[in-house]
């Protein structure tokens, strides 16, 4: 594997799991200031919103940045936001700075997938950007349960600055890993207006951000829904955690091994009816703990599959367009979570915990639709034909 291709991998494994950590110490961060966990839950929205927002803006301004310097920086700015969340006095500290620290997410990883056909031929481009989003699922196996468990013995402090200090490292593996002169296309209104007016990829957008609503729907209140209703926190946590992201790594892994071969679409309708069937048998949980962890990686086999096939579908209709129509469904995947989070954040307070999994998998349902509708308008081009149709 291209050692550049691996750095950028473990970037993204660093977003990844700075972006979800929150997820498994949401009660330790309720508990320290005395908050309730759908309040302490909208930390998740605010670093989601402000990477969505400043995914497209940095498209746009970043565009004309050298990509080992543009990369490398947003990786700088996420490791200093997390060291300074670690020693946050207060809620609304840590929540001014979670929303400074998406600046990092919100330029590194669209604007990696968008630097890999400059590093890659369009006969491998789809399993490379496979192989580097492969980072968030890895975060999800090791990054997260490893801060989840650092939060519950040493404190969620700890598990920030980890990630802080491993940012650190990584932002200078990559500076040292990537050529100078690495430059997309300079993106302008022309650019945008091209994208925006194109339906198939507007769809493919759609459907993104409605998949990360129905996932994070129930995936941000997780913990204390395991916790509430199973019993299970700490340790026992993590390891659910374990096993959700390792089944995200398998489903990832399935998806690049086939993502040459097999149409990206297909991929992504494998991966949503994955997530739902999970969502509807949902309520098998609770008649012990083999069902639960049963569906937990059934869940996670989808979970984290669609995000980079649907990177693919949008590389391979216009690699042209990818710096701008992969950072708008980057922004679509934050947008996304905030939405979820808010979504769960209803339910859990109006309907309690019994009614996430409905509410995930009723959002999934329309994102399945809406990805084959695309594919009906000609989004399902194998990668090898992608310089002919584009």
């Amino acid at each position: 594997m291209d050692p550049r291709l691996v750095t950028l991998c473990v970037g993204n494994f660093i977003i990844g799991t700075g972006a979800m950590i929150v997820t498994g110490m949401l009660n330790d961060i309720a508990s320290d200031f005395g908050l309730g966990v759908a309040s302490a839950g909208q930390l998740i929205s605010v670093f989601a919103l402000a990477t969505c927002v400043g995914a497209p803006v940095f498209a746009t301004l970043g565009s004309r940045i050298d990509r080992r310097l543009l990369l490398s920086g947003s990786l700088l700015i996420y490791a200093l936001m997390h060291l300074a969340a670690a020693l946050a006095p207060s809620f609304a500290t840590l929540m001014a700075i979670r929303f400074l620290t998406a600046i990092g997410a919100a330029i590194y990883t669209p604007q990696t997938a968008a630097t890999l056909p400059l590093l890659v031929n369009a006969q491998t481009r789809g399993r490379a950007i496979s192989f580097v989003f492969l980072g968030w699922s890895i975060a999800s196996v090791v990054g997260v349960p490893l801060g989840t468990w650092i939060a519950s013995t040493l404190g969620w402090r700890v598990s920030m600055a980890v990630v802080g200090v491993l940012a650190l490292l990584v932002s200078a593996a990559v500076w040292r890993a990537l050529p100078r002169g690495l430059y997309v296309p300079a993106v302008g209104r022309e650019a945008w207006d091209a994208v925006l007016r194109h339906r198939p990829i507007m769809l493919v957008v759609a459907a993104t951000m409605i998949q990360s609503a129905g996932m994070f729907t129930m995936f941000t209140y997780i913990a204390p829904l395991m916790r509430d209703v199973h019993g299970i926190t700490g340790a026992a946590l993590s390891l659910m955690f374990l096993a959700y992201g390792a089944c995200g790594v398998l489903g990832n892994a399935m998806a690049a091994s086939r993502m040459d071969r097999v149409t990206p679409s297909r991929i992504v309708q494998f991966a949503l009816l994955s997530s739902i069937t999970a969502m509807v048998l949902w309520p098998l949980a609770g008649l012990g703990t083999v069902p639960l962890v049963l569906l937990f990686m059934l869940w996670g086999v989808g979970g984290f599959a669609t995000n980079s096939a649907q990177q693919a579908r949008l590389v391979m209709i216009a690699p042209d367009r990818a710096s701008v129509s992969i950072s708008l469904n980057s922004s679509s995947i934050y947008l996304g979570q905030a939405f979820g989070a808010m979504a769960g954040a209803a339910l859990y307070t109006v309907a309690g915990t019994g009614s996430l999994h409905w509410g995930a998998a009723a959002l999934m349902l329309a994102a399945l639709v809406i990805s084959q509708r695309a594919r009906a308008l000609g989004c399902r081009w194998p990668l090898r034909q992608a310089a002919q149709q584009a």
